[in-house]
């Protein structure tokens, strides 16, 4: 009997052993299958999710990105060819007559469906709409937009690095203090105001064209000293630029891993393009169908960017208008000027350095003056007319065509009757 029961018991227990075996087999079974189909899913996602990368970096690099920039009425449309690394601007004139969407016609009051960018912009202060009005009066969409103040268009200028620009004869602009400023023919050194002057006054040119031609070969400018720079440099004034100068609606973290590839833009490949249009009455209309060539070229994703439609030397002008205006009219707060000390009080030449930078003149070096002592100021000028607004400054000066060893154009030789 208790045999008999053993038995049972054994035959229990290897049935009991079977099942436990097959259950478990199942569930590893089970598990085995769970694991391969989460493996293949996984695989199968990261297959689909490099596939989306290398798809949008093929796009990236087929991309052509479009912008506009502003300072207060002067627009400008920057368009970069990330595919063959080419940047070209196309400044807008700001007599340029834009045709408005209802925001537009709201902006301006509701009672006209046209208004020139300079009459947009003194009513409209929201970059977006302007951004809309000059997408409906060109055809084009436009990506992004950057707006600057005055003051930091002219710390981002300050910042961008030395800029150069060649002028075949003298420009002149009205600063913010509404003095008459000279730039001198030649290379010259451009800094923030007098990129900022340049820019926002075209009242000194006969033809708005000329104007236009400058502002497009400043911007380049400003944009191959910027691309000069190291990459760590240039990346950090990249993040200047979004994160303090420009309001945007692109941020910094959004195009850094792009700006690599921005950087290796050659100083050739930036360039700028005019409109085509032509003056009705006070304004300038756009032709159409050119614009509308230009643009299609433009925005091309296989089109090469055509060459600047104007030289270099489009910024020299054959005559100045500012050649026409009285001596005492003008400023020659652009000019380098150098201080020399002809009397025996200590600091003067210091002082007079002080003063005149304070009002915005550029005061290069400052030196002691060994041939004599002077009772009245002396003014040496490179050419006759220039100095006369220095005059007032000093109580009884000369003025006198010259050179100056340092090789800047004026030189101020301090006299005993002007000590501060």
């Amino acid at each position: 009997m208790a045999r008999r029961a053993r038995r049972k018991a054994g035959a229990g227990a290897i049935i009991l052993r079977i099942l436990v075996v097959i259950v478990l087999s199942a569930a590893v079974g089970i598990g085995s299958f769970a694991g391969s189909k989460a493996f293949f899913l996984n695989r199968f996602k990261k297959d689909k999710k490099d596939k989306i990368a290398e798809a949008l970096k093929a796009e990236s690099q087929e991309r052509v990105d479009v912008s506009l920039v502003r300072v207060k009425d002067a627009l400008s449309i920057r368009i970069y060819h990330n595919k063959d690394k080419q940047m070209v601007f196309v400044p807008i004139r700001k007599d340029t007559i834009l045709t408005l969407d209802n925001d537009g016609v709201k902006a301006m009051g509701g009672d006209t469906k046209t208004a020139t960018v300079e009459q947009l912009a003194a009513k409209a202060k929201d970059i977006k709409v302007i951004k809309a009005q000059v997408e409906k009066t060109l055809g084009i969409t436009i990506g992004s937009y950057e707006s600057l103040s005055q003051k930091n268009f002219t710390k981002a200028v300050n910042n961008a690095g030395e800029v150069e620009l060649d002028l075949e004869n003298e420009v002149a602009y009205k600063d913010q203090n509404k003095m008459l400023v000279h730039i001198p023919a030649g290379n010259n050194t451009i800094n923030g105001n007098q990129a900022l002057g340049m820019i926002l006054d075209s009242s000194q040119f006969s033809d708005e064209n000329e104007h236009i031609a400058l502002v497009g070969e400043l911007t380049v400018k400003i944009a191959q000293s910027i691309n000069k720079k190291s990459l760590n440099d240039y990346k950090k004034f990249a993040k200047d630029y979004y994160g303090s100068y420009a309001k945007s609606n692109v941020s910094y973290d959004s195009i850094k891993d792009n700006l690599s590839r921005m950087h290796e833009v050659s100083a050739k490949d930036v360039t700028y393009q005019i409109l085509s249009g032509s003056d009705e009455g006070e304004n300038f209309k756009l032709d159409t169908k050119k614009t509308k060539e230009m643009f299609d070229e433009l925005l091309s994703e296989n089109g090469k960017v055509p060459e600047s439609s104007g030289s270099e030397k489009s910024t020299k002008k054959e005559k100045t208008t500012t050649e026409k205006k009285k001596e005492t009219e003008v400023s020659y707060k652009g000019i380098s000027i150098e201080i020399q000390n002809s009397t025996r009080i200590s600091g003067l030449a210091g002082s007079w350095k002080d003063k005149l930078s304070g009002d915005g003149f550029t005061v290069g070096s400052i030196k002691t003056n060994r041939q004599g002592t002077l009772t009245d100021t002396k003014i040496i000028v490179a050419k006759k007319g220039m100095g006369e607004d220095l005059k007032k400054y000093f109580k009884n000066p000369t003025i006198e065509v010259g050179s100056v060893d340092s090789g800047a154009q004026i030189c101020i030789i301090l006299g005993t009757n002007d000590d501060i």
